[in-house]
């Protein structure tokens, strides 16, 4: 196991006491993009598996995952769902312009498509097209009836094109 011995490249001043997440002055050094590459690899390693792959002894590591969960540079923590294998054999991706009387509200889609039963991701854009909603459904039918309830019945939403997704591989954070 590689121990770093300097640990400068961890150091970062931050604002003392500022514990509500994403309220820190706080700059990602090259040792936190380490710590960051291997959790978005693995979630659910622990702390002393994490320290050893970065090379840190484990209370600095737990001490540099707490300040970049404060900071708000880690989000959460969450399961990877195998759609299909959770009954949803169809995964899409629907792109859709929003039409010109709401576009001063776009942002606000966001949310809303979100919380639709199915909606894995909802994505704001620049382009011909402002949101690329990432659907999951058991079957075509539930696809095509998403899209008529949702998108084409929906008065702020005009043109759509939907993409079948065959497969799906998520990426991991730079190291």
């Amino acid at each position: 196991m590689k121990m770093i011995r300097d640990v400068s490249e961890f150091s970062n001043p931050v604002r003392a006491g500022a514990r509500k997440r994403g309220t820190m002055m706080f700059t990602v050094t090259d040792g936190d993009r380490r710590i960051l590459h291997e959790l978005s690899r693995d979630g659910r390693l622990s702390n002393k598996e994490l320290a050893a792959r970065v090379g840190l002894p484990p209370s600095t590591c737990h001490g540099r995952v707490r300040l970049l969960e404060d900071a708000g540079v880690i989000r959460g923590y969450r399961a990877v769902v195998d759609p299909q294998a959770a009954g949803a054999a169809i995964s899409a991706l629907v792109s859709v312009a929003v039409l010109d009387h709401a576009r001063s509200q776009v942002t606000d889609l966001v949310p809303l498509m979100r919380a639709l039963p199915g909606v894995q991701q909802v994505f704001l854009l620049g382009g011909d097209r402002d949101l690329v909603i990432h659907v999951a459904v058991a079957d075509v039918p539930a696809l095509r009836e998403f899209i008529r309830v949702n998108i084409g019945a929906h008065p702020d939403l005009g043109q759509s094109q939907t993409h079948l997704v065959f497969e799906h591989a998520v990426g991991v954070a730079p190291a």
